[in-house]
């Protein structure tokens, strides 16, 4: 047993010295990333590099594939990010495309939302409603029947927000004056929806969050603190209407709500 012990002690590991490759150079990767139209916002991305594994990041998702084509929601010039997946690693480069016009159909929220121009689209308070924020019962009611602020209660009724899609999901507030009082980004999500507990009907139709700004009256009645997240339960060519409360607000509790316009 003993040199039974020494034998296996003395045999050296089987070791796998296969080299893993090599990586491909920045240079020699053959991409083609181009829109379908001219200054339009079709792209298609294509991977022509032999041996070399695809990974797309195109700005709002990523991709996988050797060929791919995405529609982008955003104007002006965006960035997409290609690594390759080689033998021996990775390897990473950029294709810029300049995007001109949205002449591809996009998730309507998105037109909804910032418009299809380069202006983007201008949001002000609803003054065809009686109150356009306050308190009403949330997640079962769509409008401030509670405690209702009118349009000339509210901090600066002719403060105004722009949605644009200029190279980004872009979010502004003004001041009635037209000085800029905030600068920030947008985000929906149409399948985080709500249902009114007491008859199992949607409420919302989705989630609006800003990072870096807020909307006029941005904040929970009664409260200072910024409110970034809201429930959408609104939202068409003309009219937006949101709502927050703090997180565990059972229904029928105080719900703040937020009614808009296209100006």
């Amino acid at each position: 047993m003993i040199l039974l012990a020494g034998t296996l002690c003395a045999c050296n590991p089987v070791c796998d010295d296969t080299p893993l490759g090599s990586v491909v150079n920045e240079s020699d990767l053959q991409l083609d990333v181009h829109a379908t139209t001219e200054g339009g916002n079709q792209i298609v991305m294509i991977n022509n590099t032999k041996g070399v594994g695809s990974y797309w990041d195109y700005v709002i998702g990523h991709a996988a594939a050797q060929c791919d084509t995405v529609v982008m929601p955003f104007l002006g010039k965006q960035t997409i990010t290609f690594t390759g997946l080689c033998d021996g690693g990775t390897v990473t480069t950029t294709r810029t495309v300049d995007i001109k016009k949205i002449d591809h159909p996009l998730a309507a929220e998105w037109a909804y939302f910032a418009g299809s121009g380069v202006e983007g689209k201008t949001w002000t308070w609803d003054d065809s409603a009686d109150a356009v924020y306050g308190t009403g019962g949330y997640l079962a009611e769509f409008v401030p029947d509670w405690t209702s602020v009118a349009l000339g209660d509210t901090e600066d009724p002719n403060a105004y927000m722009v949605f644009d899609l200029n190279g980004g999901p872009n979010f502004t507030r003004y001041g009635s004056t037209g000085k800029v009082v905030e600068k920030g980004t947008f985000a929906f999500d149409m399948t985080s929806t709500k249902v009114d507990p007491d008859d199992g009907s949607q409420w919302s139709i989705g989630t609006l969050t800003l990072t870096g700004a807020t909307v006029l009256n941005g904040h929970i009645y009664g409260s200072t603190a910024v409110q970034s997240k809201f429930d959408i339960l609104t939202l068409n060519d003309d009219k937006m209407v949101l709502c927050a409360a703090p997180d565990g607000t059972a229904a029928w509790d105080n719900g703040t709500f937020w009614l808009f316009k296209k100006k």
